[in-house]
Parts: structure tokens; sequence; C-alpha cells
């Protein structure tokens, strides 16, 4: 049964409890109090339902009672952690001992086909317009041909083998929003020290 130690129950708040046992058979009892009266509670294991991740839970209680077990030095740290690695194997739990690795082992390239090269696309921050920050999108320009005339007077037409290299992008420029804090600060000065001069004039005039 989880957890070992029973906390206090308040009103309108759930007490979850987890126990392992062998078959369903019979009925469990329950006896507490509340304030000074006895309360009791009978429930048929027979009709229980059946549900996904009870195991699971259990095994988080008792993870929980080992760690509390430590805590108030009913366990040693070595039997804790024994306690806590074998229920974590066993239920595939993630622990502060243990932590699950997900490996995919999907094929995503056939056997013998080459590796490629892409470019990711990344989103813009919200709010962000492609264009007006790096401008239109520039065209790969076309294949140049050139104009070769045969004896017989017709014209055709044959592809440059020369390569083609693209321009080069402009440089972005980011609006520039930060203050001239510096200007700021070197004409509060100055303003600090015109008022320190006004003040001494004025004493000099009241001592006179």
């Amino acid at each position: 049964l989880t957890p070992a130690v029973l906390p206090d129950v308040y009103r309108n708040e759930p007490l979850v409890l987890a126990a392992r046992i062998d078959r369903l058979a019979g009925s469990l009892q329950l006896k507490a109090r509340i304030g000074d009266q006895p309360w009791t509670i009978t429930l048929p294991l027979a009709g229980a339902a059946a549900g996904k991740g009870l195991s699971k839970l259990w095994a988080r209680r008792k993870i929980g009672d080992a760690e509390v077990a430590k805590t108030m030095r009913q366990m040693t740290p070595e039997e804790s952690d024994g306690a806590i690695l074998r229920l974590a194997l066993d239920h595939q739990m993630v622990t502060r001992l243990t932590s699950l690795v997900a490996v995919d082992k999907t094929p995503r390239r056939a056997d013998g086909e080459p590796l490629k090269l892409a470019e990711l696309p990344i989103n813009l921050p919200a709010g962000w317009d492609f264009e007006k920050v790096f401008g239109e999108r520039s065209r790969m320009p076309g294949v140049p041909k050139e104009r070769r005339a045969e004896a017989d007077g017709d014209v055709q037409f044959a592809a440059l083998k020369r390569p083609v290299v693209p321009a080069a992008p402009a440089t972005i420029t980011l609006p520039k929003t930060a203050t001239n804090a510096e200007l700021s600060m070197l004409l509060g000065l100055g303003i600090l020290m015109l008022e320190l001069i006004w003040l001494i004039a004025i004493r000099r005039r009241t001592a006179n």
C-alpha cells in the first residue's frame, strides 16, 4: 500500500491510495475517523474496473516512499537508491537516477542513395515581412543563349557553356532604435554644471 505514511485529509480533498495485490477477490475495507466519529467503507474488489497507467501510479508513489524513508533515516541511501532504481527500470520511469532515451530506427534514406545537402527554411519573427527586411526575392537569371548562323541561313540557338554566378545579395540594414545615451548624459552633466554655477552666484550675492 502506498503512500506508506497517510497524509492529513481535509474537507473536499481526495485521498488516493495505490496498492498492489495478488488477485482481485474479496473486499477492501477502509476505516477512519471524522472528528470523533468512526467512518467505514467497504469496496468489493471483484467489481473493480481495469485502467491503464495504474501500475505507474503505484510505482511513482513507491519511489516517493523510498525518498521519504531516506530522509527519515528509515532506509540507508544505498537501499533507497536501489529501490528507486528497480522500480524505475521495471516500470520505465524517469527519476533522479534514470532517464529515457528514444531511438528512432525508421530509415529516412534508401540504401545506396547519396546524401543531399539542403537549406531548411527558418520562420521569421511574428510581424516581420521578408521583402521589407531582406528586399525582394532575387530570381535566378535564365541561361543565356548565343546565336549561330549556319551556311544555309538557318539560325540556331545554343546554351553558353560558362557558368552563371548570381549576384550577391545586398547588405541587410536593420532599423536602429537605440537612444543616444552618451549625448544625453553629457547634456545632463552640462545642465548640472550650469545649475551649480548659478547657485554659487546667488550665494555670493546674498553674502554681500
